[in-house]
């Protein structure tokens, strides 16, 4: 393809609308990259980051009028090929699949896959006490030391009235930093921003080839994943096997 077609769109995106994107298949992941590998540890991680306005890196994507006949799932979760079947533009992750597939799976909760783990439950929680995020498997854990009000599933944060806190007021344990906790993470959810990095203009060998170079730090590619993203073809009658969670 010609050079000068090629473009680097940058552009900042809130993190509940990427979230929502991501939902609704408007974000796909080409099946040259890696699986989730990803643990809940960094998950855990990756949250804390967002709630203390930490960057976590950009997301890197190409924009194309070809559409990739098949695509991973995000985490094990099934979601909608595109948000429409006669979108022009398709979207296809090439750099933060790790940190897109956590963000959504954990927002929405529910059970996907961590590497060979079919049945752990993503929902996510956040305890207004500690400030602290943590799974559903940990939930009676916490529940043995606060009352459950403290408790907030992460995707009801924002449905919660801004004087939440204020209700809390009698119970054991609620002190001036629980109101903080709450009001900073709703503040995330409202003003923190991710940058995207959208590519436009190339074909898929060239994206194939950024692919491998951006992906040799970090949790480097294995020999393997070199060669499947190098030998990949877009072969309109193949399909990818995947496992059927709910």
């Amino acid at each position: 393809m010609d050079y000068r077609s090629r473009k680097i769109d940058i552009q900042n995106k809130n993190i509940m609308e990427f979230i929502r994107q991501l939902a609704v298949g408007e974000f796909l992941i080409p099946t040259f990259q890696r699986l989730f590998v990803w643990d809940p540890e960094h998950i855990r991680n990756l949250w804390d980051s967002v709630y203390r306005c930490y960057p976590i890196g950009s997301i890197l994507y190409w924009k194309t009028r070809t559409p990739l006949h098949i695509h991973r799932k995000l985490g094990g979760f099934y979601l909608p090929e595109s948000g429409s079947s006669d979108r022009p533009l398709r979207s296809y992750i090439l750099d933060g699949q790790q940190r897109a597939t956590s963000l959504l799976s954990s927002f929405y909760g529910g059970t996907g896959k961590v590497r060979e783990q079919f049945s752990f439950d993503f929902t996510l929680y956040f305890d207004l006490t500690k400030a602290e995020f943590f799974f559903e498997k940990d939930y009676y854990k916490h529940r043995w030391e606060v009352d459950s009000a403290f408790l907030i599933r992460l995707n009801e944060a924002l449905d919660l009235p801004a004087d939440y806190c204020r209700r809390l007021a009698p119970l054991p344990g609620c002190t001036e930093s629980v109101d903080k906790n709450f009001e900073q993470l709703r503040y995330v959810f409202t003003d923190y921003s991710i940058p995207l990095i959208g590519l436009e203009g190339f074909d898929i060998a060239g994206i194939c080839g950024i692919y491998e170079r951006i992906n040799q730090t970090g949790i480097r590619l294995s020999n393997m994943d070199i060669l499947i993203a190098r030998g990949f073809k877009n072969y309109a009658t193949v399909v990818e096997e995947d496992f059927p969670i709910s």
